[in-house]
């Protein structure tokens, strides 16, 4: 696998193919129309970077900051990213089967509109007042992450596993959630949503606390 630290290089080409980009200053660059296959960005600082169009297959972002990047109309084949900030992401307009893997990293304020997003992987990720309106998340895993103020509002939820994930939080009439799994704490924050006194669970503790600004969004 080739390694680039070439800026230039990466903004005259077009296609890409197993190549390693290091180190890169990305903020507010247009990368749209581009093709990476098997390839991975390292430590690269892409803050509102714009990426309409880019094709990105079996590629890995680690360590990156890809803050407010423009991601809509982006193709996403087995992409993965790894110890990196993504916060305020619209992630919308993917292509077609898109796949994603999120490994620790930081998603806050992101917002996946509209999306399949089936089987993927959010594992020891920070979801704060994240949003996800009408997507299919069908067999997905929150494993390890943290969702408190997060928003599930018309998605599918089959199968999905939240029983590693803490402050989870979703309403049954709103998302298609059959089979779900959940944690003790979101169960017990469902069953005060409904009305239901849980015991253990008092008006003034942290666990209402969530179930209130959830329903507040």
């Amino acid at each position: 696998m080739a390694d680039t630290d070439d800026l230039d290089s990466l903004v005259r080409g077009d296609s890409f193919e197993d190549q390693t980009f290091t180190g890169l200053e990305l903020e507010d660059v247009e990368l749209g129309g581009k093709e990476f296959v098997g390839c991975r960005f390292v430590g690269c600082k892409g803050q509102e970077s714009r990426w309409r169009g880019v094709r990105l297959e079996d590629c890995v972002f680690e360590r990156c900051d890809l803050t407010q990047a423009k991601v809509a109309g982006m193709v996403a084949g087995k992409l993965q990213f790894r110890h990196s900030k993504l916060m305020g992401i619209e992630w919308t307009e993917l292509g077609k089967f898109a796949s994603l893997a999120f490994v620790e990293c930081t998603l806050q304020y992101a917002s996946f509109l509209r999306l399949s997003l089936r089987k993927a992987e959010f594992i020891d990720c920070t979801l704060t007042e994240a949003n996800f309106f009408e997507v299919d998340l069908g067999e997905a895993t929150f494993r390890g992450s943290t969702l408190n103020g997060s928003v599930f509002r018309g998605c599918k939820l089959r199968k999905t596993d939240f029983s590693a994930a803490t402050g989870a939080f979703f309403d049954p009439a709103q998302n298609e959630a059959r089979e779900a799994v959940i944690a003790i704490e979101t169960a017990a924050l469902l069953a005060m949503h409904l009305g239901l006194r849980v015991s253990g669970y008092s008006s003034e503790s942290g666990a209402t606390a969530k179930a209130s600004r959830g329903r507040r969004k």
